[in-house]
C-alpha cells in the first residue's frame, strides 16, 4: 500500500517528475543530485543481527526519486549511489551508534566493480554526556576537499542536527519532535515506524522535510537493522547542499537508531 504524504503548504506546488524524466547526462559524481529533487536512502538489512551476536558494518543504497518523495520501484531502478561504513569491530559492538567513530564513503553506484569515491563522512570517536563532547561529523569531496560538517548539538526534547559549510557558518537545521512513535515505542507496524523531521534555513523557516520510513513489518518484527529515509531536497539547494542533506540523514540514523548489541539487550529489561 503506498503511503500518500499532504503536500506541505510552504513547499511550492510543483509538476511531478518521474526518475525516468531526469536528464540522464547528470549521472555522475555529485552532478547526480544536481537535478534531483528528492532521493530513497535504504539501508541493507542484515538478518545475522537479529541474533544479537555481531554488530556488521552498515550499507546504504541511494536511489533518485520523484518530485513527490515517493518510494521508487526498486525493481526496475538501479541506485545512483552506494554507502559503506568502514569502522572497527569493538566500536560497532560496544559503543552507542552516537559515539563510535566510523567512516562512511559514498560511491557511484556500479554492481559489478568498484567506482570511484564521490565524497565521504568522517567522524572521530566522542565520549559524549549531555552537552558535552557533541558528536560532529566532517564531510569531503574525493580530493579531501572540505565541504560541511553535521553537529549533533545537545538538546532536551527535539531531534536533530545542524548542518555547516565549509565555512562553519549554518545552513540548514534539522528538527523532529521527540513525541513521535519511533521514539516512544518500539512497535512493528509501518504508522509506528514513521518520523517526520523538518528541515529550516539559517532564518529557521521550514523550507522540506526529512521522513524516517519504516523498513517493514516482518523487519520490524524481527528487529531487523534496516531504516529508510526519504528526503525531499529544498528547491535552491546546489549540489554540495544537498549531499550535506544526505550525510545528515545518514548522521540520524547513526544518531537515534543504531543500537549496538548491548544496546539491544539493556532495553530488554
Amino acid at each position: 500500500m503506498q503511503y500518500h504524504y499532504p503536500q506541505a503548504q510552504y513547499y511550492p506546488q510543483q509538476n511531478y517528475v518521474s526518475p525516468m524524466q531526469m536528464d540522464a547526462g547528470f549521472n555522475s559524481g555529485l552532478d547526480a543530485l544536481s537535478r534531483c529533487p528528492s532521493v530513497f536512502i535504504k539501508q541493507r538489512p542484515d538478518y545475522l543481527e537479529t541474533l544479537g551476536v555481531c554488530e556488521k558494518k552498515n550499507a546504504y543504497f541511494v536511489y533518485q526519486s520523484d518530485s513527490m518523495g515517493n518510494k521508487p520501484d526498486f525493481k526496475q531502478q538501479a541506485p545512483i549511489f552506494k554507502c559503506k561504513e568502514e569502522s572497527s569491530c569493538w566500536q560497532r559492538n560496544c559503543l552507542p551508534g552516537a559515539c563510535r567513530a566510523f567512516d562512511l564513503k559514498v560511491k557511484q553506484y556500479n554492481e559489478r566493480q568498484d567506482t570511484n569515491t564521490v565524497f565521504r563522512m568522517s567522524r572521530e570517536f566522542r565520549c559524549t554526556c549531555l552537552c558535552f563532547e557533541r558528536p560532529e561529523m566532517e564531510v569531503q569531496l574525493s580530493n579531501g576537499v572540505k565541504i560541511g560538517t553535521i553537529n549533533y548539538p545537545f538538546m532536551f526534547c527535539d531531534k536533530g542536527v545542524d548542518i555547516l559549510d565549509e565555512n562553519n557558518q549554518i545552513v540548514y537545521t534539522i528538527r523532529g519532535s521527540c513525541c513521535q512513535w519511533p521514539f516512544l515505542v518500539n512497535l512493528p507496524c509501518e504508522t509506528c515506524q514513521r518520523a517526520r523531521f523538518d528541515i529550516m534555513d539559517s532564518q529557521g523557516q521550514k523550507i522540506s522535510e526529512l521522513w524516517k520510513e519504516s523498513a517493514g513489518f516482518c523487519n520490524a518484527l524481527c528487529d531487523v537493522d534496516a531504516t529508510n529515509f526519504r528526503l525531499l531536497f529544498p528547491m535552491q539547494a546546489s549540489s554540495r547542499q544537498k549531499a550535506l542533506l544526505l550525510a545528515a540523514a545518514l548522521f540520524i540514523d547513526f544518531n537515534y537508531f543504531e543500537e549496538s548489541p548491548q544496546d539491544k539487550q539493556n532495553n530488554q529489561f
